[in-house]
């Protein structure tokens, strides 16, 4: 990098600190919300990137299990920690439960059951959707703060540029004077504010986005397994299933 342009960016560092610093105290106030918002985001935003990767490799390996026939297999390890980072696991359970009467792995050997009663199959799928409703709960839980980040930053920091460019006119009215001296700062402080806000929205919305796709795949998978095990306990018989 050219040696003008380190000093025009170390320049500009100092400039942007001294702005900071110098700031009026509702610059400054909007600032320190944006702060806490923009913390606030990104840790819901890591918490929630390593839950989904867990989800991803828990679920492939169930998926593994559920399909080669070894439901039996499935079941005993749902309580190791391969398994249970996956929404899947509550499901095969609550069905498991309500069809069996199977409350914990290790139980009963589920390759040794017969079918059940077609009549139980409604019991067993309305147990499992109800089950796939608390997942899903708590997988969209924190995702309303980055919907209240997105929406609420750009309106906080275009509050600050209102302010900022109303300070500005103020000051040329007291001091009767528009030289960029003058109006400047306040100016300056403005654009602070509103790349403040814009800081805090704009992950907050592309991972809110992000983390919703997710969960609706996630939503379409538990769908597809709730329907598939009920099928599978009701016809009896745990060979392989496609």
């Amino acid at each position: 990098m050219p040696v003008a342009q380190v000093l025009l960016s170390g320049e500009m560092e100092r400039s942007i600190q001294t702005l900071v610093m110098n700031a009026g105290p509702v610059a400054k106030g909007v600032l320190l919300v944006l702060l806490f918002f923009s913390v606030v985001s990104w840790a819901i935003i890591l918490q929630k990137a390593f839950r989904f990767r867990g989800l991803l490799r828990s679920s492939r390996r169930f998926w593994h299990l559920y399909r080669s026939g070894e439901l039996g297999t499935a079941l005993d390890q749902c309580a190791s920690a391969s398994l249970r980072g996956t929404p899947l696991r509550a499901l095969l359970l609550s069905g498991l439960r309500e069809g069996h009467g199977v409350g914990r792995p290790g139980e009963v050997e589920l390759d040794r059951m017969g079918a059940l009663p077609p009549e139980k199959r409604e019991r067993i799928e309305r147990a499992m959707e109800r089950t796939a409703l608390v997942e899903l709960s708590g997988l969209e839980r924190y995702l309303p703060f980055l919907a209240t980040t997105a929406n609420v930053s750009p309106f906080l920091g275009l509050f600050g540029t209102v302010w900022g460019v109303m300070s500005s006119f103020l000051a040329m009215g007291v001091k009767g004077s528009a030289s960029l001296s003058v109006v400047g700062p306040g100016i300056a402080e403005a654009l602070i504010t509103t790349v403040a806000g814009l800081a805090a929205a704009i992950p907050a919305v592309v991972a809110y986005n992000h983390f919703l796709g997710r969960i609706r795949a996630v939503s379409v998978d538990l769908e597809r397994f709730r329907s598939s095990l009920a099928d599978r306990l009701t016809r009896g018989g745990y060979d392989g299933v496609s």
